[in-house]
C-alpha cells in the first residue's frame, strides 16, 4: 500500500519547486522564523561554540550574519 501525499493550499510544501520565483520574491511576514540544520563534525563544532562564548555571541548570531552578508552578494 503505497502512501499518498495530502495536498495543501501552500505556496511551496516539501520537495516541491514547481513555482520558486513566487516564493523567493513572496516576503515572508515580519517575526516569522524558520529553522535551519546545519551538521559539524564535533571538533568544529566545539570550536565554533567557544569562539562564539569568547566573543560574547551565539552560534544562531553568527550563521545569521553570515548568512546575511552571503545574500548581499548573491542575491
Amino acid at each position: 500500500m503505497a502512501l499518498q501525499k495530502q495536498q495543501t493550499s501552500k505556496t511551496m510544501t516539501f520537495g516541491e519547486h514547481r513555482d520558486l520565483e513566487k516564493v523567493v520574491t513572496t516576503a515572508l511576514p515580519s517575526g516569522k522564523q524558520k529553522r535551519v540544520n546545519v551538521n559539524f563534525d564535533e571538533d568544529k563544532h566545539l570550536r565554533f561554540k567557544a569562539a562564539c562564548v569568547k566573543q560574547g555571541t551565539s552560534i544562531s548570531d553568527v550563521i545569521k550574519d553570515l548568512v546575511d552578508d552571503w545574500l548581499k552578494n548573491n542575491e
